[in-house]
């Protein structure tokens, strides 16, 4: 249902343009929230929906229920009428019957999708904001604090989180709860929790009325407040319409959820927290009375996210004057005003960024934590846990928190599963034993920063001994540009300027070597960077020292390469200095499956900073084996060797294109070279990993959770038969390869590890071993169309970048050629091209469409009216 009610609210914006109609985003969705109010009332009364097509047709259609909700929110339906006036009636029509495919499914969930519309419609709106931040200091402030810390919470989290609250409380006790939602959004939370009120209660209270029941539920037991004062009137509405399904409120019950007023930024961090008046009441006043009365507190919430670095001087100040553990983190502040809210019996349950568990600054809000609270349930989604967004902002874990004495913490990691199977297993609470952990919270007092590494803490005992990769190595934070559009641009944008050097920026997914594309506007030591304003210089002079850089951002876990001669490296590809061991084999250890999995462990982020990676633990004598040194470099040797043939990398070398002789088996020759090197590459790689894990020691149990988050490698798979044709085997590589024939990288199916071997990515989705797929590959190679065609495309377009006098990528001389004469050169030169048809047109397209997607949109050569130019826009 949602996704059909986020289609209509797509077509609507598009068709309407609120912007050019001068309606706000608030009357909008006030405006959908009484059109959906009134056909969820319908819908619970009436299985069919009359038809209509006018807004006058709708009211009469709709009385009975637009009177409901008018008694109850008078104001509401004239914005519903303010909003009409301005929709035509043809869009109006069409809303009306895109609403009515959107009830036609009799067992959809109608609850939140009030709240929902109100999320999608303030897209644009929230993007406004966020384009705003970082541009001439700009900070998120006023209105547009509400637009981008609103995230509304999916149904599955909802109901975890109010079922796990409510679980110690039954029919006996509950009229003595009382459920607080402080950030309630649209609803979501109160929805839910006032149907399982309402269960119990009707246990409880066996000879009231539904009526009496509904009534004592929204008077006693149910309070929300939000700072948005026109989501809370949303919240209110979806409330009562959830209310209704059960019995139609008393006209003097009260709907307890409160907003906040004009100007206020603080809200619910504020002790004297301001809101609107509901029958004499405040959300302030609510509060109090709630402890006069001694009730117990639950709160159900999804705090708002935000930084200290995007807000504004107001709000940062405020939070680190008055939460000052919390570091000026927003949903820590949340936190941690709630917890001095409860008392003994009383419960936190709430969506949380998991990052309060880990960050190093966050130590002495854990501490204060650790002292009084216990975090009961702990569910880690990591990211991808949400419908419709995603990013580091959304790794979240969902937390169950008490004041009890018994400090028994149970953590289910899911941070690597897809978001169907986090769904799944939540609502089932089907979590496999490897992904559940349960022990005492006081083993997080062992280490230092008190961090809840659950998994480290809970098992693998034999390597609390271990030394850490500080002692053996030096990871670095590399230099801050201030400005990396202006300072960092492809090597052949700059074309050989000596100011500009070669740089690890990351940027990618790539072990033992690559990604070697940027070029940093430096000079001769950095003096060019450090006239920039914004520019952060780090580590400059251990740069000569440096042996290994790594791609900052981790979501496939560490990737290693080896720092090229006379390359520089900057905060998006930091460096590591070998202090012990052979810098072969630290290659080897960090590229490994096992590296990734410990660092996945005490690392919670996308970012994998300097200091995780010096905590990874290490095994005795890894770092200076012979063995694994000696099958590092090998490993090192194929990536050069098969860099050496792709395009854009700055390692590109042309070859000599007229030994051709027949083009149909010199292209299946190429293939099967990168096919050879990427097998033999993937099996050195499982020797490595093997050799590493006997090191380790793991036990079986060990060895099955250490799987169940990085895989395995394919080549422990002793399977050797698949089904496959040719023609889908085909299909499958040429989809695994980019423009220039460069195997992509990848998640692997199902694992918290990247992978840019196409054998490994074959391996598990046809579950096999790689030899029995090297083999089909081989004896195939004939049938495989689409990808010979994607190698004769990259053949091409190398060698017209040769005959034009591109011969490295990054030095070139600015050069104007008339198709006419390449076309003549090239049909002269090689006989392959001779009798091919429509060169010309196949060429044109190269240079306008091949070429520029391989060169990641920033083209070295364009054409135009018959005539190429190289360098035209960056000839430097």
């Amino acid at each position: 249902m949602k996704q059909k009610l986020k289609s209509l609210l797509t077509y609507f914006i598009n068709e309407f343009s609120p912007t050019e109609k001068k309606i706000s985003v608030q009357n909008l969705s006030l405006f959908f929230s009484i059109l959906l109010a009134s056909f969820i009332l319908k819908k619970r009364r009436t299985t069919s929906l009359e038809e209509f097509r006018t807004f006058s047709e709708y009211y009469t259609a709709f009385s009975p229920e637009l009177e409901i909700i008018k008694k109850r929110f008078p104001d509401l339906v004239v914005a519903l009428h303010v909003t009409e006036s301005h929709i035509n009636p043809e869009l109006f029509r069409t809303i009306i019957e895109k609403l009515k495919f959107v009830f036609d499914d009799e067992d959809d969930d109608f609850d939140n999708i009030i709240s929902w519309a109100y999320q999608f419609l303030k897209k644009d709106l929230e993007k406004a904001a966020f384009s705003k931040i970082g541009k001439d200091n700009v900070k998120i402030q006023n209105s547009d604090l509400l637009y981008t810390t609103q995230f509304f919470t999916d149904n599955y989290m909802v109901k975890y989180l109010v079922n796990e609250c409510l679980s110690d409380f039954n029919h006996t006790n509950i009229d003595s709860i009382v459920i607080i939602d402080p950030a309630s959004g649209g609803g979501n939370f109160l929805n839910y929790s006032f149907e399982c009120l309402f269960r119990i209660y009707k246990k409880k209270f066996p000879n009231w009325s539904d009526t009496e029941i509904v009534d004592c539920i929204l008077t006693n037991a149910i309070i929300g407040y939000d700072l948005d004062s026109n989501l809370s009137k949303i919240a209110s509405l979806s409330l009562f319409v959830k209310a209704c399904g059960y019995a139609i409120p008393s006209a003097t019950t009260s709907i307890k959820i409160y907003g906040g007023i004009p100007d206020d930024t603080l809200g619910f961090l504020n002790p004297d927290v301001t809101s609107n008046t509901i029958h004499k009441s405040t959300f302030k006043s609510q509060l109090s009375k709630i402890k006069k009365e001694e009730k117990t507190k639950v709160f159900v919430t999804n705090p708002p996210f935000m930084g200290k670095r995007d807000m504004d001087t107001a709000l940062k100040s405020y939070l680190i004057k008055n939460y000052p553990e919390s570091r000026g983190d927003l949903c820590v502040s949340f936190i941690q005003r709630a917890i001095q809210l409860m008392n003994e019996n009383d419960v936190l349950g709430l969506v949380a960024q998991n990052s309060w568990m880990y960050l190093s600054s966050l130590k002495e809000f854990r501490k204060l934590f650790l002292a009084k609270q216990t975090l009961k349930e702990c569910i880690d989604l990591g990211t991808n846990a949400f419908e419709d967004i995603n990013g580091e902002k959304t790794n979240v874990a969902l937390c169950v928190i008490g004041n009890s004495e018994i400090k028994t913490s149970r953590f289910y990691n899911l941070k690597y599963r897809n978001i169907s199977e986090k769904k799944y297993s939540i609502l089932q609470k089907n979590i496999s034993p490897e992904l559940t952990f349960e022990l005492n919270q006081n083993q997080f007092l062992k280490n230092s920063h008190l961090e809840f590494n659950y998994q480290l803490e809970h098992r693998f005992e034999n390597i609390e001994g271990l030394p850490l990769y500080s002692a053996f190595g030096k990871p670095m934070q590399g230099t801050s540009t201030g400005n990396n559009s202006e300072f960092v641009k492809y090597a052949w944008e700059v074309n050989g300027s000596p100011d500009w050097k070669l740089v690890s920026k990351g940027g990618g997914f790539s072990k033992w070597a690559g990604l070697n594309y940027y070029k940093v506007h430096w000079g001769e030591n950095a003096e060019i960077i450090k006239a920039n304003k914004g520019s952060a210089l780090r580590n400059i002079d251990k740069i000569p020292s440096t042996q290994l850089v790594y791609s900052d951002t981790g979501t496939l876990g560490l990737n290693v390469r080896i720092l090229i001669e006379n390359q520089v490296f900057i905060a998006s590809g930091p460096g590591i200095q070998v202090l012990n061991g052979d810098k072969y084999a630290h290659l080897a250890f960090l590229n490994s499956r096992v590296a990734t999995f410990l660092l996945k462990l005490i690392n919670p982020k996308f970012t994998i900073s300097a200091g995780y990676i010096s905590k990874i633990p290490v095994a005795t004598n890894i770092l200076d084996s012979k063995f694994i040194a000696k099958i590092s470099k090998e490993c090192l040797e194929l990536k050069e060797k098969y860099l050496k043939n792709k395009l854009p990398n700055f390692e590109f070398q042309h070859y000599d294109y007229l030994s051709i002789k027949n083009i149909a088996s010199h292209i299946e020759n190429l293939i099967i070279a990168d096919m050879e090197s990427d097998y033999k590459r993937l099996f050195l790689e499982s020797k490595i990993e093997k050799e590493i894990r006997k090191h380790y020691n793991f036990n079986a149990t060990e060895l099955k959770e250490l799987q169940s988050v990085v895989g395995e490698s394919p080549f422990f798979n002793t399977k050797k038969s698949f089904k496959c044709t040719a023609e889908a085997m085909d299909l499958l590589i040429s989809a695994s390869i980019d423009w220039n024939c460069l195997s992509t990288s990848r998640a692997i199916n199902g694992y918290s590890v990247g992978s840019e071997s196409i054998f490994e990515d074959l391996s598990y989705k046809l579950n096999v071993n790689p030899k029995a797929l090297f083999e089909f590959i081989t004896l195939n190679i004939s049938q495989f169309k689409n990808t010979k065609d994607k190698y004769f495309n990259d053949l091409l377009h190398k060698i017209i970048l040769n005959e034009i006098g591109v011969k490295k990528i990054s030095i070139y001389k600015f050069d104007i050629i008339m198709l006419s004469n390449l076309i003549a050169l090239l049909q002269s030169k090689y006989a392959f091209l001779r009798d091919y048809d429509n060169l010309s047109e196949r060429v044109i397209w190269i240079l306008q469409i091949h070429h520029k997607s391989s060169f990641f949109n920033k083209p070295l050569v364009s054409y135009c009216n018959d005539s190429l130019t190289v360098g035209q826009a960056h000839h430097g």
